[in-house]
Order: structure tokens, then sequence, then C-alpha cells
């Protein structure tokens, strides 16, 4: 959803930089993960033990940003539906008879039905006018960044036959139709089921649906609300591959070896151009920042004299 806005004198080798970052690890490669592990954080982050964890810390304390505020419509699970008896949740024959033991907070659903309803249509109608570039002319290069080397070496035919704007909608559908096709099918069965609870039911449905497709992504497809630094929170999240290499490297990289590392990027304008303490507020442990533990910088202070 980030947009290349800012060139700031890019050169060719900025931009091949780019370019090899993405083909080392394709963008779906990248997301996948990300969007995965992001909505377990959302539905309420249960069981980690036996979830574990599949990115570097750092990333999951980004995301308990984004539920606070991109995702503050998205309700945990256990604040929408509450059962008080599931053997008779299980035997009541009749709408009334469900009332007794259910409690649904109609609002609350309509809003996860709202953002996935807007996360498709951004995939399918909108993504696409994201690789609109002049820069853009070889369609196996972009592909091998989008898709990987694996997906090219199959898909010869595709990428001849079908736009790379088509091609980038798909891939974005791959991203979220695992997790948001559950969802889209089973909202006509939620709007049936309001319809049947009661006329207030179908009102805040449909209330939260308002508030779950305007309150996510706006009219131009970024996030409502969209501040600096969640620009760096999407390219951090980005490049979890290579974040996590330094934080395991030995020794550990410094915040000044990630801010060098990350110039080509700003220059190319994948990530807003910022000073070294800007991503040091960033970086900072929660609350303040995102946790992102690299080795501190020596201390420049003097020794005193005897």
């Amino acid at each position: 959803m980030a947009r290349i806005t800012d060139t700031r004198e890019a050169s060719l080798s900025d931009k091949e930089t780019v370019r090899e970052l993405f083909y080392a690890v394709s963008l779906v490669e990248r997301g996948k993960p990300i969007f995965s592990e992001l909505i377990w954080v959302l539905v309420g982050g249960k069981d980690l033990d036996q979830h574990g964890k599949t990115l570097p810390d750092y990333c999951y304390n980004i995301f308990e940003v984004f539920r606070k505020t991109y995702f503050k419509g998205f309700p945990f699970l256990s604040e929408t539906v509450q059962v008080t008896s599931q053997a008779e949740l299980e035997s009541a024959k009749t709408i009334e008879a469900a009332k007794k033991v259910v409690r649904l907070d109609w609002k609350n659903l309509g809003r996860i039905f709202g953002i996935a309803a807007r996360c498709f249509r951004y995939a399918e109608l909108e993504a696409g006018d994201d690789l609109k570039s002049d820069e853009i002319d070889d369609p196996q290069k972009i592909c091998t960044m989008v898709f990987g080397k694996q997906w090219v070496m199959e898909n010869q035919a595709k990428i001849i036959s079908e736009s790379l704007e088509h091609l980038f909608s798909e891939a974005l559908k791959q991203l979220i139709e695992p997790q948001m096709v559950v969802l889209e099918t089973m909202r006509p069965k939620w709007e049936a089921l309001a319809y049947q609870w009661s006329p207030a039911a179908m009102v805040e449905f449909n209330e939260g649906m308002a508030e779950g497709i305007n309150g996510f992504l706006d009219e131009n497809g970024l996030l409502a609300g969209e501040s600096r630094r969640s620009g760096i929170y999407g390219f951090l999240l980005l490049a979890w591959p290579e974040i996590n290499a330094m934080l395991q490297s030995s020794p550990k990289k410094t915040l000044s070896d990630l801010h060098e590392w990350m110039q080509p990027f700003m220059r190319v304008g994948l990530t807003a151009y910022h000073e070294i303490d800007t991503l040091r507020d960033v970086c900072a442990p929660p609350p303040s920042g995102i946790g992102l533990s690299l080795r501190p910088l020596k201390s420049r202070r003097s020794k005193s004299s005897a």
C-alpha cells in the first residue's frame, strides 16, 4: 500500500539495490508471514506456545501498534461473541432459544466484515495502479520481484498474456485470501442471522460494516490516518529477512549500520527519508518504540582525567 513518491537523487546503484532486495526474497514471500501473523495478533494472539513466532519480535510490536491504530476497529473475537452455555447453544432449535445463551456484538461483527470487504476491493480493483511506472520495462524482472523466481519459471505464458496490473492484483489476493476468504464466505450467513435476530441487529451490523470499510483504507488505498512513522513500520516489516540477519549476526549490527543500510531505500522513496535520531526513537523499547534491539553505539564520552 506504500507508494514511491520521493526519489531524492536516487542513483542507478540505489535502484539496483532495491531490485536485489526483492530478487533475493520476493514481495509475496515476504508478505505471507507478515499477513498471517498480523491476523493472528488481531484476533487475540492466543496459544503462543503452540503457535510460535515466525517473525522477529519487533514485527509483533509493530502489529500491536497497528492493532491500536489502523486496526482499532478490528475487535477481538472474545469481545464479539460470548457463549454462556455451549451445550444449550447446540441444542437450541430457534433464534429465541439461542438468544438466551449467546451475546453478540453486531457492530463488532460488521466491522470485521467491512475491513475484509475493503481489503478484497483493494486487491481486485486498486492494487494494480501501484505498479504503474515508466521505469517498469521488463515484465520478467518485476514478476521476479513480486512473485519469485520459481513462479516466473512456471508462468511464462501468464507473463506474456496478462497485464502487470492484473498479475500484481493476483499476488495481493494470494496474501489475503487464506485469511479473508473465510470471512467473505461467512458474511451472507451473518447478515441472514442479523435479519432473523432483530431489526436492531441489522442496523448495528450494517453500521459496523460502514465503519470497517471507511475506517481502514481511504479512497486512495492508504491506511486511514497514515502517519510518517507508518512508512518506516511498513519498510521494517518488509525487510524482516535482512533485519533478522542483522539481529543474529556476530557481533550484532548497530542502529547506525541499519540506518546506513536503509539509505538507498530512502533515496528511491521506498520509505521516507529520516535521520538516525528518528530511527532511534522508532526502534526504542516499547511502549514508545518497537523494540528493534540492535547493538547500541559505543559511548563517545571522553575519559575523565585523574
